[in-house]
């Protein structure tokens, strides 16, 4: 069973001034949580806290069985910004698994990223540069790149903002 534990999270970007102060708590493997708030309330600075992407004050645990997990079994997906990258929604997606690739992609590599596109239904765009699709197609592009890395935490930044739902 995987567990995150965050105990006494403090996050400051100015002395004095926290933007997180003493978060606690415990996520159970298969448990969704949702972060709500006004637009500057530290949403996006905790999940990259989770993420370890920032330094912090406070221990976050992630642990499967007893055993702790690193940062490469975390993947994040940001808020979006301008993409002006000409690579194709196959190869963005292929960069998903940056953790185990080499100078050779393997067979089951492409075929890993293959079975990702055509479970989201982005084979008409395998071969189109992500710069040229739009915000909702974008999003998915870079969905898929998180979920073929298998992670085992998943943090998602307004996942839906471009998207219909």
């Amino acid at each position: 069973m995987i567990e995150i534990q965050v105990n006494n999270l403090v996050k400051s970007f100015e002395v004095g001034k926290n933007v997180l102060d003493g978060l606690t708590f415990q996520v159970d493997q298969g448990e969704r949580v949702g972060l709500l708030g006004k637009n500057g309330a530290g949403k996006t600075t905790f999940i990259r806290c989770i993420a370890d992407l920032i330094p912090h004050q406070g221990s976050i645990v992630l642990e499967e069985d007893g055993k702790k997990l690193g940062r490469s079994s975390i993947a994040y997906l940001p808020q979006l910004e301008k993409i002006t990258s000409s690579l194709t929604t196959f190869e963005t997606i292929l960069l998903g698994l940056t953790k185990t690739l080499s100078w050779k992609v393997s067979e089951a590599q492409l075929a890993k990223v293959s079975q990702v596109i055509r479970e989201l239904k982005l084979d008409a765009f395998a071969n189109t540069p992500v710069r040229s699709l739009s915000g909702g197609q974008k999003q998915l592009v870079f969905l898929a790149q998180s979920f073929v890395s298998e992670p085992r935490l998943l943090l998602l930044d307004e996942p839906t903002s471009a998207l219909d739902v």
